[in-house]
């Protein structure tokens, strides 16, 4: 299906350098011309982004990498002079999947109109309805419903709602979701398309709210998506069948840290003290670091004259960003200890009671919006 309105295209790969968590990097020209992107070792490549946009639709089509994949598609290139390598180059030929764009365009556009406010997700070619809650920084998901077809060639529409979350055994081949949601900034449908592998192994039983949260997660280190889908962190709930661990006020790391607030220009929009806490049952999705949470945004003395031009959640992600900077710099190595330690449950008292005395020293924090 061809459309008659301009089309954008985008082509991202996110990679790691040096081994630092992987960041998304714009590499459009190289898809665009056919040309080879570099990489310093076939392990950096960790998934291909690209991006279609036009005067309806924003389509993201994401596909992870594993090892053997990467192998496989990465090539190693060699020249030299006889039997002289002079260099050698690790290289990708990236490659715009516009079937899969368009597929996915085609899908929001017969969607849009019982879209809403939710998240539709298309499993196995069901269509499941989440309801899409926004609290400052982090959105939570919990089933809705369902939508299908009322009959051949008829438009769709929503079905029973269902109370529990859909089960499904992961595919041994990956995993493929289509998500679909209303961008919140400029209305247009955002389709995104995954491929990949979650957290879990194949065979293993998943959750649609789960693998949608975490596949959302996944693609919010990239900027336009970000940007364009309001969200900042996808809440993923346990895995199913998981015992969930209650800690008491001893074996939580909550604390207060004094913020200043300010625009762009210097002037001050807000003073006072945030609560915080430390998530010590899991780590930030995308960075693999420590995850904060901060409240309380009420309680600042904020400034009357900007009222209503300045948001909290302008500021909340650099915050929580230079909170895990500092629990660095205090904790040196032992915090990426501590980190493992969150992912595997193993968290123990000396750990939480020093991640608990570093808290409770952070600095005044200042942070420009």
């Amino acid at each position: 299906m061809a459309f008659a309105a301009r089309v954008k295209e985008e082509f991202y790969l996110r990679r790691a350098f040096d081994g630092d968590a992987p960041v998304f990097v714009d590499a459009t020209r190289y898809a665009r011309q056919g040309l080879p992107y570099p990489l310093s070792a076939k392990k950096a490549l960790k998934a291909t982004c690209a991006v279609w946009t036009d005067d309806k639709v924003v389509a993201f089509s994401l596909r992870h990498y594993t090892a053997q994949q990467t192998e496989r598609e990465v090539e190693h290139l060699e020249s030299g002079i006889g039997a002289h390598v002079i260099t050698y180059q690790n290289v990708l030929r990236p490659r715009m999947p516009r079937k899969t764009l368009q597929d996915l365009n085609e899908a929001a556009r017969e969607l849009s109109p019982v879209i809403g406010d939710d998240v539709i997700v298309e499993l196995d070619g069901e269509l499941h309805v989440l309801a899409l809650t926004r609290m400052g920084g982090t959105a939570e998901l919990r089933p809705a419903g369902r939508i299908v077809k009322a009959g051949v060639g008829d438009a769709y529409v929503r079905s029973e709602t269902v109370a529990a979350d859909g089960e499904f055994t992961l595919p041994i081949r990956g995993l493929r979701l289509r998500i679909f949601l209303r961008s919140p900034v400029r209305g247009r449908v955002i389709a995104y398309g995954f491929g990949g592998y979650l957290a879990r192994r194949p065979g293993e039983v998943e959750t649609v709210v789960r693998a949608t949260a975490l596949a959302l997660n996944s693609l919010l280190g990239l900027a336009t998506f970000r940007l364009l889908s309001g969200l900042h962190h996808v809440e993923v709930p346990p895995r199913p069948g998981a015992a969930i661990r209650q800690r008491g006020e001893s074996g939580r790391v909550a604390f207060t840290v004094p913020v200043l607030l300010c625009t762009g220009d210097g002037t001050q929009a807000a003073s006072g003290r945030l609560a915080g806490e430390i998530d010590l049952e899991h780590v930030d999705p995308v960075t693999g670091g420590l995850r904060v949470r901060l409240s309380g945004s009420d309680r600042l003395a904020w400034n009357p004259t900007l009222i209503g031009s300045v948001r909290f959640e302008t500021y909340e992600r650099v915050l929580t960003e230079s909170i895990v900077k500092a629990l660095r710099s205090s904790l040196g190595d032992a915090i990426r200890a501590m980190t493992y330690d969150i992912v595997l449950g193993d968290l123990g008292e000396p750990e939480i009671a020093r991640l608990r005395a570093a808290a409770n020293r952070l600095p005044r924090l200042t942070a420009s919006g």
